[in-house]
């Protein structure tokens, strides 16, 4: 019988640094010891000092790694006697600003366990649901947005809270009462994510410097401000954030699902004041009466949360709200466009349904645009498509045939002059324009042009709905022209009561006088339906509006493609992802769609990314931010897609397989 003895393993030095006390100790290992043995005997050599070691874990400096794994040895995470460790708490003390520019500070957030873990345990302590869509974004310097390409410095860049300052109200309006709302706590804080109570601070003003966006960015300052985004695949610590670090809480993927007036109030909160920043800083582009009609709804938000309705609206089945039961719907068809596929996939039952008219046509062109005029043509709509006849009888077959999908759809309507006009712009083509006489044919039109451009058939369940909020568009502008006949009759608004620069954007401010913009802003307020609305019901529809312009939720980066010449624009949309001309970002260049999407991988060797679409494989290198920000933000919208409205648990290995990758 032969026995094999267990050969003497090399026992080398391993030197632990435990910072909170300032002691050093060194170990006898050997490549062989587990992690659990390295700790038991560091913890014996330690004794007891007060300290509660059961928090506290190995990590190594020089790798940038915890040693968390009990049965994992040395020779696993490649340790030697040259290597650096201490021996720290895994909780540590960290700064949240959430999106309505509050701050909660988390006495014990866990910098060892992975950033998306992090992020749930937040988001179920201020009950907002679905925390897949939100992350954790480091704060942004003036320098860093001007220099779009200098990634090392955007992800070492830190900001730590110097001091609480007083509670100053915020952009919906709601500065007294909404954290005890949020934060369920009844003495205006907010409950921290270790379970105890956390003080709400505003910032100070030297923090906003570095925060606040500022108007009429770049498109390199927008890809800048893309690159602090953190992995949600590692731990704080793998990512240089130390303790004390503030990081900015934002939603990131911009596919929100089942957006809920009873179960989402936090969550919509949130969303509201994150579309309020966005529309002032100009993130979106909303035209003119756009933006009125926004601080509308944000004055109304303000109205709401200072004068509660004293009883909450409850709609039964016998109710003869009009106002009401439209909002309902508009909620329940349009709050998800890319998620709700029971409404997606319903037809009505005309599924031939059909649109036919004689139309004026017109095409823009650089010189005498308007001195062309139109002719009367024939038009028929089918499903998203489009035709058109040079014959006012349209015998024959279609001269022009134009898919929608996907192409800008922006109404035009001058009420004063009867003037009623859709400009089309398809992806890669020049605008061309349709020109309508009845305001019904206008309405109908529009509805399936917008619906077309989501990929949506006019048999779709939400047309009527769309033709709805269409002619809601045209009534408020006809209302607001009763209001200036008669604005003489009510006492002109002072800058004191309404602070336009809360409302508009400064682009929309140098338009006007500020008395002149209050009253503008009053009018469009006067416009919305006249029946007592809860907070949570203005905000929500706020963000319902937000979500139909046509730049909403897409996510910049410059890009360099393999065998091109130059960088360009690559943007990440809910739906799609397209590349644009940096220098002139106004027509994609080319449109690829997540059901088209076949495979994405990294090679994170030469940071490049490859995707395949039909066939066809693209190749590029991010130059605007970490490749791996890319790749998360693609597996992210595919993860957001596979959701369903029933689904009870989150699947985070899902998440983890679609946003990690491999390095």
């Amino acid at each position: 019988m032969f026995h094999y003895l267990k050969p003497e393993m090399h026992q080398w030095t391993l030197k632990v640094f435990v910072p909170d006390i300032g002691v050093q100790k060194t170990l006898e290992v050997s490549g062989e010891s587990t992690i659990s043995e390295v700790t038991l005997k560091l913890v014996e050599l330690l004794g007891n000092v007060g300290k509660n070691w059961s928090r506290y874990s190995l990590w190594c400096t020089d790798k940038k790694t915890w040693l968390i794994a009990p049965r994992a040895t040395l020779n696993t995470y490649g340790l030697d006697a040259g290597n650096k460790v201490i021996f720290t708490t895994t909780n540590k003390k960290l700064t949240i600003q959430l999106p309505d520019r509050t701050t909660i500070n988390l006495e014990k957030a866990d910098f060892s366990n992975t950033l998306f873990s992090v992020v749930c345990t937040i988001c179920r302590d201020l009950r907002v649901r679905h925390p897949e869509e939100l992350s954790l974004l480091r704060c942004a310097k003036e320098e860093d947005l001007k220099d779009a390409r200098n990634v090392t410095a955007r992800r070492t860049f830190r900001v730590r809270k110097s001091g609480t300052g007083k509670k100053k109200g915020k952009a919906d309006g709601s500065s007294q009462n909404s954290m005890n709302t949020i934060g369920n706590a009844s003495n205006g804080e907010t409950m921290s994510p270790n379970g105890s109570v956390a003080n709400v601070a505003q910032l100070t003003p030297d923090e906003l410097d570095h925060i606040d966006i500022k108007e009429s960015k770049s498109m390199d300052e927008r890809a800048a401000m893309n690159a602090g985004w953190l992995d949600s695949s590692k731990s704080l610590m793998e990512q240089d954030v130390q303790e004390g670090d503030m990081l900015l809480l934002r939603f990131k993927y911009f596919a929100f699902l089942d957006l809920n007036q009873q179960r989402d109030e936090a969550r919509i909160s949130y969303l509201y004041n994150q579309a309020v920043r966005s529309i002032l800083s100009e993130d979106v582009v909303p035209t003119e009466a756009e933006c009125l009609e926004f601080a509308a709804i944000q004055f109304a938000v303000e109205q709401a949360s200072r004068n509660p309705p004293k009883l909450a609206r409850a709609i039964s089945p016998g109710q003869d709200d009009l106002d009401s039961a439209l909002a309902d719907l508009e909620v329940s068809l349009g709050a998800n466009d890319a998620d709700l596929d029971k409404f997606n996939n319903t037809v009505l039952p005309n599924y031939n349904r059909e649109l036919q008219a004689n139309l004026k046509f017109k095409k823009p062109k650089r010189f005498f645009l308007f001195l062309a005029k139109p002719k009367v043509h024939k038009f028929t709509f089918r499903d998203t498509t489009m035709s058109f006849y040079k014959d006012s009888n349209g015998s024959g077959p279609p001269d022009f045939v134009q898919d929608l999908k996907d192409c800008s759809i922006v109404p035009e309507v001058d009420m004063k002059k009867t003037k009623y006009i859709l400009h089309i712009k398809p992806p890669g083509a020049k605008e061309y324009l349709v020109l309508f006489s009845d305001k019904e044919e206008f309405c109908q039109w529009t509805a399936a042009c917008r619906l077309a451009s989501k990929g949506k058939p006019i048999s779709d369940s939400t047309y009527d709905s769309e033709i709805e909020i269409v002619k809601t568009m045209c009534n408020m502008q006809e209302h607001s022209m009763t209001l200036r006949l008669n604005r003489n009759k009510r006492a002109a608004v002072t800058t004191d009561e309404i602070k336009t620069e809360d409302f508009v954007s400064a682009r929309i401010g140098r338009n006007y006088k500020p008395e002149q913009l209050a009253n503008e802003i009053l009018d469009a307020h006067n416009c919305l339906p006249r029946r007592e609305h809860t907070a949570t019901e203005l905000r929500l529809k706020y963000i319902l509006k937000w979500e139909r312009l046509n730049d909403f939720g897409i996510s910049y980066f410059i890009v360099k493609f393999d065998k091109a010449k130059k960088e360009e624009l690559l943007g990440i949309a809910r739906t799609h992802m397209f590349k644009m001309d940096l220098n002139n970002p106004q027509d994609p260049i080319k449109t690829w769609h997540w059901t088209s999407l076949q495979s994405w991988n990294v090679n994170w060797e030469v940071k490049k990314l490859t995707f395949n679409v039909d066939g066809d494989s693209h190749t590029f290198e991010c130059h605007s931010a970490d490749i791996k920000i890319v790749h998360e933000y693609i597996g992210g919208y595919i993860f957001l897609t596979m959701r369903k409205e029933n689904d009870t648990e989150l699947d985070k290995e899902m998440f983890y397989k679609l946003t990690g990758g491999w390095q």
